[in-house]
């Protein structure tokens, strides 16, 4: 289950009510309405929140899968060069590469 807002680090993130992460697994039923009642109707904050959050308004609920292999995927505004740069890597650190490239 997946608090959905339109920001990053949802599952490092926090609620206004104490609840910990956006994100959650479970294959209980009468779990999951549990994590519901905490998600929605309360303020998630994340780094890319501002400091009061932004309200759960509705949540995703998907079936889980086993991940083999992720790719991270980026396009940046290349101003010096008038043009987009493509970067993607396996890396599950990409955000420590990206620093580290540019």
């Amino acid at each position: 289950m997946k608090a959905q807002i339109l920001a990053g680090g949802r599952g490092k993130g926090h609620f206004d009510n104490g609840f910990k992460g956006g994100v959650h697994l479970t294959k209980n039923k009468t779990e999951a309405y549990g994590l519901a009642e905490k998600m929605l109707g309360h303020r998630l904050i994340t780094k890319q929140t501002p400091a009061s959050g932004i309200e759960v308004r509705k949540v995703m609920v998907a079936d889980s899968i086993n991940i083999l292999r992720e790719t991270y995927f980026c396009i940046l505004l290349d101003r010096e060069h008038n043009g987009a740069v493509l970067i993607a890597s396996e890396c599950k650190k990409f955000d420590k590469l990206f620093r580290d490239t540019f």
